[in-house]
């Protein structure tokens, strides 16, 4: 039986919201990664830091799903 694949804890780190522009602590992010020349199978993938074109948004609050908001006030 294969071993569960435990992912990596989110670092407490205080980053610029990008919802209400603040310095807080992150609690949620999104990342949006081009399409690279990296397949899933192989055993030594780079971080998500590292591909060129990767873009990641920084949230203090984390996403209203029924409405689409953030707790701290942006609608996105």
């Amino acid at each position: 039986m294969p071993r569960r694949k435990i992912s990596t804890k989110m670092p407490e780190i205080r980053r610029k919201c990008f919802a209400c522009g603040k310095i807080k602590l992150v609690v949620y992010r999104e990342w949006k990664l081009p399409e690279t020349k990296y397949s899933a199978n192989t055993t030594k993938l780079p971080n998500r830091e590292d591909i060129p074109g990767a873009e990641v948004k920084n949230y203090c609050c984390f996403p209203n799903s029924e409405t689409n908001t953030f707790d701290c006030g942006f609608s996105g």
